[in-house]
């Protein structure tokens, strides 16, 4: 019995030797990144990975310390190339997505009535933001609120003017600038409006909160789709 405890013992104690030789933590570790483009990347060294990518970075252990150096290399070779392809197909999607968005972007829903086009639109005025409908109106030379929307929005006044309304008559007006204006692909910054006291027959109900002048659209290119009631806005050249 004496030899086969003695053998157990020098077995134990070269078990030991090894895990003191090569601690778990001896592994080396390895850091992957993808950048913006979906290139993967693959360094030993934390300080060569970018700072932009070091919260989204992976780390790893080398799991193919085990194998040959050989083997260790080809295992390491397939796994590069199965992550980057499964980035490639992640950009590839992200492309997709982008696309969609711009083409959402580039058509907006409208409301329309008889002969008349609403517009969503969202505009912004110090800490107050509201998304309503205008009338698309291509005699309005500048956009068009009515005091309702302004009250709401608490605008301040720049300047008084007047102004003509159908049939010729001069009202006193308001000049106003919002803080932004959005509307489908556009982004406007300061935009100037006038404010009017719009006043209605009784029986009339009005469904919009003003109207939308050439100001805004005079730059822009779009289509009408009365039948789906959308529209479709185009790229400038």
């Amino acid at each position: 019995m004496a030899p086969r405890k003695a053998t157990t013992t020098a077995a134990l104690f070269l078990s030991i030797s090894v895990y003191l030789m090569y601690p778990a933590d001896s592994l080396s570790e390895f850091y992957r990144y993808t950048t913006e483009d979906g290139d993967v990347h693959y360094v030993d060294d934390l300080a060569n990975v970018p700072e932009e990518y070091q919260p989204d970075m992976k780390v790893y252990r080398e799991k193919y310390d085990h194998l040959p150096e050989g083997e260790r290399a080809i295992m390491l070779q397939k796994d590069r190339e199965r992550d980057a392809q499964r980035a490639m197909e992640e950009h590839k999607l992200k492309g997709q997505r982008e696309k969609e968005a711009r083409l959402k972007r580039q058509q907006t829903d409208v409301v329309i009535i008889g002969n008349q086009v609403l517009v969503p639109v969202t505009i912004g005025y110090g800490i107050k933001e509201m998304e309503t409908l205008f009338l698309l109106d291509t005699g309005a030379s500048h956009l068009v609120l009515f005091s309702d929307l302004a009250g709401i929005l608490n605008v301040k006044s720049q300047e008084k003017g007047v102004s003509m309304v159908a049939g010729g008559d001069l009202i006193e007006t308001d000049l106003v600038v919002l803080d932004y204006l959005k509307l489908g692909p556009l982004d406007l910054k300061k935009v100037e409006a006038t404010v009017i006291q719009h006043t209605t027959k009784s029986a009339e109900t009005i469904h919009f909160s003003g109207l939308l002048g050439m100001n805004i659209l005079r730059n822009s290119r779009y289509t009408i789709d009365f039948e789906n009631q959308k529209i479709h806005w185009q790229q400038p050249n």
